[in-house]
């Protein structure tokens, strides 16, 4: 019997086998998880054989399943290379990668090295922006892919890395002793600054040990807020990575409570999926998964 292979069924395989769940796989094909659910059943229907068993509560894959995973990584890694060539003979593609600012010296070494060197002939774009934004344009379809923070990952969400939000002030200042405390926070539509004015507004709350303090400074740049700590002009908040060794974190022994943790995902929509983009996912995913973290400093 003749067998004809969807590229796209093998690449939701393999989405499985580097995620381990349906759900984990419709998160990275930007698919939902029916949609990836049925893509699966279909693939058993052409080949004949059962992918997947049920260990306890969780699906993982058959023997043949296993089988075929690392067959499909192979064809997709000489699909995708010769795809690229010939797309790119044509037109060349452009991919437009948007992250926020503060991650972006730490992702985008290890990322472009590595993309430069396998997809020459691929052109990034890449947008830095608060995370919000950034998951406006790409529903607005003017971004591809994005990889923004957030405090509150959704269930079909890729989670590259989790830190916690941290207190920074100036070692060589005071400056978090001074009633009322001065604040330099994100803009607004940060999930950092949502985090910080959650937890402002608890120590605020009417009590004899109620904290009073200022924002005197908003900015969507993290070398502002860094500079403003640095001079001791204003306390600020930063994820554990984001932060210098010239300043000092603030911990609750110093009367500051745990601000809790932001997540870096991945997400993309369906109707921008190419192999360009495809490309790109798998080589922020292998970033990742060979321990680069984000509360690891370059």
């Amino acid at each position: 019997m003749k067998i004809t292979l969807d590229i796209d069924l093998l690449r939701t395989l393999v989405a499985f086998a580097d995620t381990g769940s349906f759900k984990g796989a419709a998160a990275l094909v930007f698919r939902t998880q029916p949609a990836v659910s049925m893509q699966m059943k279909r693939l058993e229907n052409l080949i004949g054989q059962s992918l997947f068993v049920k260990k306890g509560r969780e699906l993982t894959f058959s023997e043949q399943g296993l089988r075929l995973a690392v067959q499909a990584r192979k064809i997709l890694a000489l699909h995708d290379e010769v795809a690229a060539e010939w797309a790119a003979e044509d037109s060349g593609e452009t991919i437009s990668f948007g992250l926020p600012e503060d991650y972006a010296p730490q992702i985008l070494p290890h990322l472009l090295a590595t993309f430069a060197e396998k997809y020459p002939k691929t052109s990034l774009e890449v947008i830095t922006d608060t995370s919000p934004i950034l998951e406006k344009k790409l529903h607005d379809g003017t971004l591809d892919l994005v990889v923004p923070a957030t405090v509150s990952a959704g269930t079909n969400d890729i989670i590259l890395g989790r830190e916690p939000i941290e207190w920074v002030t100036s070692k060589g200042h005071a400056t978090h002793k001074k009633q009322p405390l001065p604040l330099a926070l994100f803009a607004d539509s940060s999930p950092i600054y949502q985090a910080t004015v959650q937890s402002l507004g608890l120590l605020s709350a009417p009590s004899d040990k109620a904290l009073q303090f200022n924002i005197m400074l908003t900015s969507k740049s993290p070398t502002v807020l860094t500079s403003a700590a640095l001079a001791g002009y204003a306390v600020t908040t930063l994820a554990r990575s984001i932060v210098p060794d010239t300043l000092r974190i603030l911990t609750e022994d110093d009367g500051f409570p745990c601000l809790g943790f932001v997540d870096l995902i991945m997400r993309g929509t369906a109707d921008s999926q190419s192999i360009a983009t495809s490309q790109l996912t798998e080589e922020i995913l292998a970033i990742f998964r060979e321990g680069f973290a984000v509360n690891n400093k370059p």
